[in-house]
């Protein structure tokens, strides 16, 4: 039996192990209570037809850049700052996407975030997208655990439901070191420790003759975070929290046989944040993105991949990523509670393969995942491709 067979046998397999769905047991709301099971993560699972809770678009309301963003969604950022401040959208007016961008607006103080740009980051007009696309394997993302025994993989389908993902580990006030994974770095900050795509080592051909070798993509990935009303972590009178980031300067690479090699955060990377707790404060800033921000982890490290060398995880250490923000971000260190999620990159299309039917196991369809457009403090938006689920920062679901 050849590799390709083994493969797709593999994950029709893992499709039929996702689509039996789960439960767990008691257990507190806290993250010091029962740690539970989650379920539709190990192995190469697949999952069939997704659930799709994604909440939409999400976008600051005040300051982002005008001029359509040249994203695969058509997205246009539409500034509507009225208030006084410093110019929004791209700080330096110039292009945004295949618009013509500049000043939308005189203000950039609106209450999503949407604060005057600061300069300095990568730009639409200045991303280079990736030719071919980036194949997710087994339709599986990955995160550290909460003890930070392995990174572990869980299906697609699973972050997309009602309940999403959990059991997730997320940035420390201490140094955790004796553990598989420890602590790169104190970020109380980070709602996970960190986030990821399990891919194919090869950058897959959208066209047979397709070249996709020698590559080096460059672009943003955002991240946001929005606590559900009516859930367990917002307190009478307390207002939903929030985050959302964006990390400029990634950079992905192939070698000459098209297979990924690097992923990293270039000289000059920063991150720009915009937060808000329970107590309705609210946290606009920018930090600057040591190395290992953006990495390729080999599979070893992923719980059950179950032999598999064709595939490696793009993950984003956001502990790393948060590490460098000192004080700044106090004010969010303690975010916890039920949270829709959305992760959007704009350099590279991300693919979950069609596979087909063997048995009584159903095909799994090929679905291009999109996502949503992500804007903070009046940056141009992030849009491109992605994911959209839902996740329990720092606590636990309801059993």
């Amino acid at each position: 039996m050849d590799r390709t067979t083994r493969k797709i046998l593999a994950m029709c397999m893992a499709a039929a192990l996702a689509a039996c769905g789960g439960g767990g047991g008691d257990g507190g709301n806290t993250l010091s209570a029962n740690q539970g099971t989650q379920t539709g993560g190990t192995g190469a699972t697949t999952g069939g037809t997704s659930a799709g809770s994604g909440t939409g678009t999400t976008t600051g309301t005040g300051g982002t850049a005008g001029g359509n963003t040249g994203s695969a969604t058509g997205s246009t950022g539409t500034g509507t700052g009225a208030s006084t401040g410093g110019t929004s959208g791209s700080s330096t007016g110039g292009t945004a996407g295949g618009g013509t961008g500049g000043a939308s607006g005189t203000g950039g103080t609106s209450g999503t975030g949407s604060t005057g740009g600061t300069g300095g980051t990568t730009s639409p007009a200045s991303e280079q997208q990736l030719k071919g696309y980036l194949g997710l394997v087994a339709s599986q993302l990955v995160y550290i655990k909460a003890n930070r025994s392995i990174y572990f993989p869980v299906a697609l389908e699973q972050f997309e439901s009602a309940q999403g993902i959990y059991d997730f580990a997320s940035g420390s006030k201490t140094d955790i070191t004796n553990v598989t994974i420890p602590t790169p770095a104190r970020a109380p900050a980070a709602p996970l420790a960190a986030f990821g795509f399990r891919i194919e080592k090869f950058v897959q051909r959208a066209t047979p003759d397709q070249d996709v070798a020698n590559q080096k993509a460059v672009g943003r990935i955002a991240f946001n975070l929005e606590e559900k009303p009516g859930t367990p972590g917002i307190a009478a009178g307390a207002t939903a929290e929030q985050i959302r980031f964006v990390i400029d300067k990634v950079e992905l690479s192939s070698d000459a046989k098209g297979e990924l090699v690097a992923a990293r955060v270039q000289d000059g990377a920063q991150m720009t944040v915009y937060g808000r707790n329970a107590a309705g404060t609210e946290v606009r800033e920018t930090i600057p993105l040591p190395n290992g921000a953006v990495k390729l982890v080999p599979l070893e490290w992923m719980l059950d991949p179950g032999g598999d060398t064709t595939s490696v995880m793009l993950v984003v250490d956001l502990e790393t990523a948060f590490s460098q923000a000192g004080d700044k971000l106090a004010a969010l260190a303690d975010l916890a509670g039920q949270f829709s999620m959305q992760v959007t990159m704009s350099f590279a299309q991300l693919v979950r393969p069609g596979v087909p039917a063997s048995g009584t196991t159903p095909a799994v369809e090929r679905r291009e995942l999109t996502g949503q457009s992500i804007s903070v403090n009046g940056l141009p938006p992030v849009t491109g491709w992605g994911v959209s689920g839902n996740a329990w920062v720092r606590m636990y679901p309801p059993q």
